[in-house]
């Protein structure tokens, strides 16, 4: 395949991804493209394709091309949310389509009252793989005009010269947290968009620019010097438009954060089922609610493989889903949640860890034991680092794992089932490990915190925890997991503490301070819309 060309699906009005009032499309985290105003009613293929996923909200199509080209059409911003209302899908999963055909149908006067904004982005979400060489935007177009040009990234390796000078930029990172996941996944996303092969050395250790896992392996702090070293026909312009983002802070420039230790859990002081348990804080409040304990049971793979072309296809169809899931959930949620699921997206594309797995699976292995292999060896590989940081995003990957793990055994007919049942108002939930997907999973406005035996601050559950507004107590240690289900609780996050089987004077004195923080927030949400004024009478305004 030499070139792909890409129809306007819609009638509107063409513009760049820039003037999308979402960080997810304008900041390009899941892929390079276009968006159209809409005037139409009418979501178009945009060439010859199969249809990879539609949400049960019909709000959005994925399609991949012959030549292997995923593209995402996207109707409108925070559609997701009128539950499908407004929307009329003509196709299904794994339908094929012919140019122009129509994909979903929208009520353009609803959408107009209901959504956040009408303009569609047209994603290439594996952008690591194509390059758009022309596109036409900043115009009017019709259903049928020309959109963009793409063309495979090794095709344009081939059109231009394959050798050439090595190119070396050094800098020092300016980011507080390091080269950890998101940035990570940044860095990879826009190496891949270039033909050069991009290296990053730290040191002795050395990393492909295009593989988001490992930079993370490199273990690069706030302060590190690196040096980008890239070879390869557009070496000079990889290397300038990496270090360019990378010295660029990522919106992460400043000074390190104060590094607190987290201190071993205490000796347990747990009696007959009562006692206090310690732990670290990783999102403060205050909660008083029953135990819920979540435990995912663990996924068996067999080892030898059925074949391997029926393997390879196994892999590429559970990679393919968990991709189309990761897509649909990053379009909804907070900033936190977006990013966090943009950077196991690009996990999820790693080269080297797909590559790692289908080795496994070319000497005979199953599908699973591949893909657990592969990532069993970053696993361990971060875990080495001795960076607390650093080994905190293992959570990520054994997150990938078991999504994948998960979307393999609904294709061999094992089924996909979920892990946690629905628990009850006010619950505390009590597990060993907590995963960013079962969090996101749960229902935040049910639960009334968290407390894991492991894990650490700077953990993304701890991230999601704040953004969700959930007390969260960490690294509480083994003691936990003998806490019983329904033990009655008092999560006190900001000390770091859980009591289990308060007496009725500890509840009472619980039950008033959360009253008075309930009072507190309900005061200060009646005041935020009153004039702001300082002593000397000047009005200024105050946002967040």
């Amino acid at each position: 395949m030499s070139k792909l060309i890409l129809t306007a699906p819609m009638k509107g009005w063409s513009a760049p991804l820039d003037e999308t009032p979402d960080a997810v499309f304008a900041e390009r985290m899941l892929g390079d493209g276009l968006a159209i105003d809409p005037t139409g009613d009418t979501l178009h293929a945009p060439c010859d394709a199969t249809v990879i996923s539609v949400p049960p909200t019909g709000h959005a199509v994925s399609l991949r091309t012959a030549g292997g080209a995923e593209i995402l059409m996207h109707v409108g911003l925070d559609t997701v949310g009128l539950g499908g209302e407004g929307f009329t899908v003509h196709v299904a999963d794994g339908q094929a389509v012919k140019a122009g055909e129509p994909l979903i149908g929208f009520d353009l006067d609803f959408l107009a009252r209901k959504a956040r904004s009408l303009i569609t982005p047209i994603v290439v979400t594996n952008g690591g793989a194509f390059e758009i060489v022309r596109r036409h935007q900043d115009r009017e177009v019709a259903v049928g005009d020309f959109l963009m040009e793409l063309v495979p990234v090794g095709t344009q390796a081939v059109l231009e010269a394959t050798t050439g000078d090595e190119v070396i930029r050094e800098l020092t990172v300016p980011l507080r947290h390091g080269l950890h996941a998101r940035p990570a996944a940044r860095v990879a996303a826009l190496a891949g968009a270039f033909a050069a092969e991009l290296t990053i050395v730290a040191g002795a250790r050395r990393a492909s620019a295009k593989s988001p896992v490992a930079l993370m392996a490199l273990a690069v702090r706030h302060g590190d010097a690196i040096a980008l070293v890239a070879r390869g026909p557009d070496a000079r312009e990889a290397v300038e438009a990496v270090a360019a983002l990378i010295a660029g802070g990522m919106g992460e420039d400043g000074p390190p954060p104060v590094e607190t230790s987290v201190a071993e859990p205490t000796a347990p002081v747990l009696v007959g089922g009562v006692g206090l348990l310690r732990g670290v804080m990783a999102a403060p409040g205050l909660a008083i609610g029953p135990a819920v304990r979540l435990a995912a049971a663990e996924i068996v793979v067999a080892e030898a493989g059925r074949g391997i072309d029926l393997e390879q296809a196994a892999l590429t169809a559970a990679l393919d889903a968990v991709a189309a899931r990761l897509i649909v959930a990053a379009e909804s949620g907070d900033p936190a949640r977006r990013s966090i699921l943009a950077a196991h997206l690009a996990f999820l594309r790693d080269p080297e860890l797909e590559a790692g797995a289908r080795r496994l699976i070319d000497d005979g292995k199953g599908a699973g034991f591949g893909w657990r292999g592969a990532v069993g060896g970053h696993v361990e590989a971060l875990r080495g680092l001795g960076d607390r940081r650093m080994a905190e995003r293992v959570d990520d990957l054994i997150d990938l794992e078991r999504q994948v793990l998960r979307a393999l055994a609904k294709e061999e007919g094992g089924g996909e089932a979920d892990e946690a049942g629905v628990p009850p108002p006010g619950a505390i939930l009590l597990a060993d490990e907590l995963l960013p997907s079962q969090l996101m999973g749960l229902d935040a406005a049910r639960l009334g915190g968290l407390v894991v035996a492991k894990g650490g601050p700077t953990s993304h559950v701890a991230i999601l925890a704040a953004a969700m507004g959930l007390p969260a107590v960490v690294a509480v240690g083994a003691e936990l997991l003998t806490v019983s289900d329904g033990a009655s609780l008092i999560l006190d996050a900001d000390a770091g503490t859980l009591r289990v089987g308060p007496d009725a004077a500890a509840l009472e004195a619980a039950q008033t301070a959360l009253a008075a923080r309930q009072t507190r927030k309900a005061a200060a949400r009646s005041a935020a819309h009153q004039e702001s004024r300082m002593a000397d009478g000047v009005a200024i305004e105050i946002y967040a």
